[in-house]
C-alpha cells in the first residue's frame, strides 16, 4: 500500500484527470503506475466516484490496468470455493 501523502496527493491528481477528461481505467493504470495496489485503487475509486464497495471493487477487478491480475485472482477463488464445497 501507498504512504498516506502520497495516496492523497495521487488521488487529487487523479480528481484533476477526470475533470479534464481523462476516463477512469486511464487514471487507474496511471494510479497502478505510481505504486497503487488493487486495495489503494479500490479505495481511490470510493473516494473519487462514490461507488459503494462492492461497485468499486468490480470497477478495478475488470479493468484493463489490473487484467494481468485478473485470471490468477479469479482461479485462487474458484479453488477456495471448491474446496469450501467439498469441505461441506
Amino acid at each position: 500500500m501507498i504512504d498516506p501523502a502520497g495516496y492523497e496527493r495521487l488521488v487529487a491528481e487523479a480528481r484533476t484527470a477526470l475533470a479534464a477528461g481523462s476516463g477512469l481505467d486511464e487514471v487507474l493504470a496511471r494510479l497502478r503506475r505510481d505504486g497503487f495496489s488493487p486495495v489503494d485503487s479500490i479505495r481511490a475509486v470510493r473516494v473519487l466516484t462514490g461507488a459503494s464497495l462492492a461497485e468499486a471493487k468490480e470497477t478495478v477487478h475488470v479493468s484493463p490496468a489490473w487484467a494481468d491480475v485478473r485470471e490468477p485472482t479469479d482461479e485462487f477463488h474458484r479453488q477456495l470455493e471448491d474446496e469450501t464445497h467439498r469441505r461441506e
